[in-house]
């Protein structure tokens, strides 16, 4: 296998004038049903027995669901192409759901949302589609716009769920079911196919459904090795605002989650703004991995503000420490996700952003279970501060795969003039 194959086919996709809102509502729904959700999980997890920790094996059993299945559906993907998954994934949801708002016993919460966590390909299916149909050069642009349309998902979700929630704790299942099966029926009627037939992998190996063979074989490209390490380290710490500063907060002022709610809402908001006005012009200048490696710069600092709160108790620090974050996290992560992308040949989009997908649930997997227990073990600072360091590992990784993406770019720009002059 070559480890240093191209990003661009042989005739290059005309870029879209706008994303079809089908694709930014699908991208929108993967963050907006964790937002509509999280609220409500005490309250229904308390009257089957359950407690804090339940919750949190909930989200591990989900986010460990989804690694195992993303990189096959990602392959699946490849060779049937993107709708057929995405409306299976929206149908499939609806079902997890269902059993999840029946519920009447803790095991059947477990199942449905593990059908859930099987399921939820939207992400990645929506990346895929931006791929399939934008060209190399305009790729992460696009990216930016549905990494906007997920961020606003988590603003929107639990303004939502406080709303429905006064009727009763179930309410908002019901109405998530009710938008998801509407998802369903206009992605039926208005979501083209992205992925042409002769762009489609030709054959579906057993190997491809084997999560772990996947892995091994798409880590086979060094450019990809070195990205997904420094994505997992990054997005590893992306939960810990929402995971960890709510205990801090509650813990060292007694705050409320009304008080907590719109420091996170404001969070959300930053991030839209730069994915939708200032991503959009940086990247008419600036190369996508030097902007993931100025990102991730700018959000450990936002890390090492937080982390200084619990000692001083300055509560500047936390606004400040959230607000630098919020500038700095949409960049890794869209960055990220635009230099893989563009490594890579149009025939494997799917199977990348799987393992991307993959990734992202591992490292959901590990992060709250790592800064729980670092709050509560060692100090309630060290979560933050171990984020600091583990950005500037992230960091460092991004900057050892630097001369290898250069050399793709140089590669890449080769075959362009060669394409160019036989046409």
């Amino acid at each position: 296998m070559n480890t240093e194959r191209l990003a661009q086919s042989a005739t290059p996709p005309k870029p879209p004038r706008r994303l079809p809102p089908f694709i930014l509502f699908a991208a929108f729904l993967s963050t907006f049903y964790i937002g509509l959700i999280g609220p409500i999980l005490p309250a229904l997890v308390e009257q089957y027995g359950g407690n804090a920790f339940t919750i949190g094996l909930l989200f591990s059993s989900y986010s460990f669901a989804q690694f195992l299945s993303a990189p096959s559906l990602g392959a699946i993907s490849d060779r049937y192409g993107r709708r057929v998954i995405m409306l299976v994934s929206l149908c499939v949801a609806v079902l997890g759901f269902s059993m999840f708002a029946i519920g009447g016993e803790l095991w059947v919460l477990f199942v449905g949302w593990m059908i859930v966590g099987v399921s939820d390909c939207w992400i990645g299916t929506a990346f895929a589609y931006v791929a399939d149909t934008t060209k190399s050069s305009d790729r992460t642009r696009y990216f930016a716009f549905l990494t906007a349309a997920i961020a606003s998902g988590f603003i929107v979700g639990p303004t939502t769920s406080g709303f429905v929630a006064r009727i009763s704790p179930v309410t908002p299942l019901y109405v998530l079911i009710a938008v998801l099966g509407f998802a369903a029926i206009w992605g039926y009627f208005s979501m083209p196919e992205s992925l042409p037939p002769a762009q489609r992998a030709t054959v579906l190996p057993l190997s491809h459904l084997n999560p772990l063979t996947q892995a091994r074989d798409i880590l086979q490209f060094p450019q990809l090795r070195l990205l997904l390490l420094s994505y997992l380290l990054f997005w590893s710490i992306v939960i810990v605002p929402s995971s960890n500063l709510p205990s801090l907060l509650s813990d060292r002022l007694n705050w409320t989650p009304e008080q907590i709610s719109p420091l996170l809402i404001t969070f959300g908001i930053i991030v839209v703004l730069v994915q939708l006005v200032v991503l959009p012009l940086l990247l008419r200048r600036f190369q996508e991995i030097r902007l993931a490696i100025v990102g991730g710069l700018i959000a450990g600092f936002g890390f090492f503000l937080i982390g200084l709160f619990p000692v001083t108790g300055a509560l500047q620090l936390v606004y400040g420490g959230m607000v630098v974050y919020s500038m700095g996290q949409p960049l890794v992560q869209t960055c990220l996700t635009g230099a893989m992308s563009k490594s890579m040949s149009a025939d494997l989009q799917g199977r990348v952003q799987g393992s991307i997908a993959a990734v992202m649930a591992l490292a959901q997997v590990i992060g709250p279970l790592w800064a729980g227990w670092l709050y509560e073990a060692v100090s309630p600072a060290a979560p933050y501060w171990a984020a600091t360091v583990q950005v500037l590992i992230a960091v460092a990784v991004m900057l050892i795969a630097l001369p290898r993406l250069k050399r793709l770019n140089q590669q890449n720009r080769a075959m362009n003039n060669e394409l160019n002059q036989y046409h």
